[in-house]
């Protein structure tokens, strides 16, 4: 009786403190899981990273080089799956196709991309470093074609109208310039960061394969924090010239607390032959 006893009281015991371990770890899982601002906001600031750029994956198509899905790959996701690594294709208007179709076959002629114009949004891909205040995100970019960087503030503020008046009483009330990466506001709905990007330079491209758009293209990015990952999506509005939203395929990239942005190599334009060679195609986006 008295073993019996001692048994059912060990029992006892060792389930409290399988359930408070449990308790505890789930608790440290979740501390360590969200980071957070003095703001309570989830703590996005940190480099990113997004993979490594493709090895092989180019092929010839007319006079472009384009990413291939099928080619074979040094550098898989850990699914194996090399079709995730790219952002999928908008489906645009019939009458848009013939247009597209131009561009894709004369990339290497009319894509702006080839000749160091900045890359656009969401052409430029996820973050790659992030710096975070209270009331603003800068997000900065070690891109094929040179560093570049976007200031997103979060404070409530709407799209910008107007210049800055630098000059009073001569540039007041002046429309802002459509810019390659476009005027970007955020907020946050819960814990993602949702980014409302505008008024983008026309000249930009979405992707490669000649994703052209219009004036009035509209990008939602939104950017969610789970333990140390970040989740990038992308929806694409552009209803001139799309048949339908484009919903890129999410990107989860990986904090690395020991890497740090690096300057870009100098970007110089290519001439048609060195264009067309498979070595110059490497979209590390």
């Amino acid at each position: 009786m008295r073993y019996r006893l001692l048994g059912v009281v060990l029992l006892a015991t060792i389930a409290v403190a399988s359930v408070y371990a449990i308790y505890s770890v789930r608790t440290d899982a979740s501390e360590t899981a969200m980071p957070r601002m003095a703001d309570g906001h989830p703590d996005l600031n940190g480099y990113w990273y997004r993979r490594l750029p493709p090895l092989t994956p180019v092929r010839k198509e007319g006079a472009s080089i384009i990413l291939d899905p099928d080619g074979p790959r040094e550098d898989l996701p850990p699914s194996g799956n090399d079709d995730e690594l790219l952002p999928g294709f908008p489906k645009y208007k019939p009458e848009y196709l013939g247009k597209m179709k131009e561009l894709k076959d004369k990339q290497v002629q009319l894509d702006p991309a080839y000749t160091c114009h900045p890359p656009g949004v969401p052409r430029i891909g996820p973050p790659q470093r992030i710096v975070q205040t209270a009331r603003e995100v800068a997000i900065l970019y070690d891109d094929l074609n040179g560093n570049f960087f976007r200031l997103i503030p979060t404070d409530g503020r709407e799209h910008r109208k107007f210049r800055p008046p630098n000059l009073p009483g001569l540039t007041d009330n002046l429309g802002i310039d459509p810019a390659p990466h476009g005027d970007s506001i955020g907020r946050w709905e819960g814990d993602t960061l949702v980014i409302d990007v505008k008024n983008l330079a026309e000249e930009t491209w979405l992707g490669d394969g000649g994703m052209f758009h219009t004036a009035d293209v509209h990008v939602i990015e939104r950017l969610t924090r789970a333990g140390n990952t970040l989740t990038w999506e992308a929806i694409v509005e552009d209803p001139a010239v799309l048949a339908e939203p484009w919903k890129l395929k999410p990107r989860v990239m990986t904090l690395r607390t020991g890497d740090e942005i690096e300057e870009a190599a100098f970007c110089e334009d290519r001439d048609i032959p060195l264009k067309e060679d498979f070595s110059y195609h490497r979209n590390v986006r």
